[in-house]
């Protein structure tokens, strides 16, 4: 079995982390895992269920965050900075004598404007343990996201080329009605732009998918061109839903959420009332919007469930139809254009009721993420 990480992920980031060896750019040490949680993330799986841990292990931003954030601990605090800029104010103001007005403002001026330095400072250590958090889970949704897009975007290529099928009968179906006299030119010219339109769209999508194949590999620690075996999305669990309680959750995200902590942090940092005050009207607004955003995506959730539904319904009118064409094709009471463009729908109907599958596990993805720290405040 290829170990990716000590052969794949190593190579990607020599520059990143100061070329570290890989066992020492780890964010977590090696007793934090048992061997075999350490083996299951190395191996050559890429799994969606894996992803949070393969941004903390692995993700080049991440690691880098950790090698600043145990960097900036030696350096010094909030109090310090604030500290040295009040010593300098106080400094200045020393220098004020009386004997010259123009000198005297200026040094005034400069106390003042280093104050304000000083009450502006509200960034500390743990401000910084919050954002570097907050772009972690921020990478592993996207990286989430990206997965799901990625098998979207398979289902979308197998329609595309079963499009194509369908648009090669009818261009020979409509060259032998013109040769025949029963259709023109035109019709012919039309029946080829759009087989030409569907083949670019194919190529537009392989492209699509191979973009998101490695941006994937290189987010989760593989080489970019790496091809790691990439595991299906988990299906949509019809019964989470129904733990959704907005009115009730509230709470949980406002005592989770990463931006929150960091203005609180920050107003607990604040010296001048002019800057609390600031914090203090971010922090209610961030209350309310988090609010606002666990309701969106509640209402997100179900709305993919109807979706789902309505695309369960099509796909079983469309297998009836599909059913019926069959019977026909054997009888030969149709020909092969009428029987493709059925299947064509079949399949379309197929992949689009597993599409709306993903999306609606995605949208409770989206409202546990809400719930557990990551609710909008913007």
């Amino acid at each position: 079995m290829v170990n990716k990480k000590s052969k794949q992920f190593v190579p990607i980031l020599l520059s990143a982390v100061l070329l570290f060896h890989a066992n020492e750019v780890y964010a977590s040490p090696a007793f934090s895992r048992s061997d075999a949680e350490w083996e299951k993330l190395r191996d050559n799986t890429m799994e969606y269920e894996e992803i949070e841990d393969l941004i903390h292990e692995y993700n080049a931003t991440v690691l880098n965050n950790q090698v600043e954030y145990s960097k900036q601990r030696e350096d010094p605090t909030a109090d310090d900075v604030a500290r040295s800029y009040r010593d300098d104010a106080a400094d200045l103001r020393s220098t004020i004598t009386g004997d010259n007005d123009l000198a005297d403002a200026m040094a005034e001026a400069q106390a003042r404007s280093l104050e304000k330095k000083a009450d502006d400072n509200v960034f500390d250590l743990e401000v910084m343990r919050y954002s570097n958090i907050l772009t972690e889970k921020n990478l592993t949704i996207i990286a989430q996201s990206d997965l799901i897009s990625y098998y979207k975007s398979i289902l979308n290529l197998e329609v595309l080329k079963q499009n194509q099928k369908l648009l090669t009968e009818v261009l020979r179906v409509t060259e032998v009605q013109r040769s025949i006299g029963s259709s023109t030119n035109v019709e012919v010219l039309n029946a080829k732009n759009n087989l030409q339109k569907t083949e670019t769209s194919i190529i537009q999508t392989e492209a699509s998918i191979n973009k998101l194949k490695k941006s994937l590999c290189v987010m989760l620690g593989w080489g970019y061109q790496a091809s790691p075996d990439m595991r299906p999305v988990p299906a949509s669990d019809s019964a989470r839903i129904s733990g959704f309680h907005p009115d009730l959750d509230y709470s949980k995200a406002i005592d989770n959420n990463y931006e929150l902590k960091m203005n609180q942090r920050k107003l607990e940092n604040a010296v001048s009332e002019v800057v609390k005050d600031s914090y203090r009207i971010k922090i209610r607004d961030n209350k309310d919007k988090i609010g606002t955003d666990l309701d969106k995506k509640y209402r997100e959730a179900l709305q993919a469930q109807v979706a789902y539904h309505e695309a369960q319904s099509a796909l079983e009118e469309s297998a009836r139809k599909m059913e019926i064409a069959s019977q026909k094709m054997q009888l030969g009471t149709i020909g092969q254009l009428d029987y493709l463009q059925q299947q064509t729908d079949y399949l379309t109907k197929q992949n689009a009721l597993k599409i709306a599958d993903m999306d609606w596990f995605w949208t409770m993805e989206q409202y546990d993420w809400s719930v557990n720290g990551m609710a909008s405040v913007e």
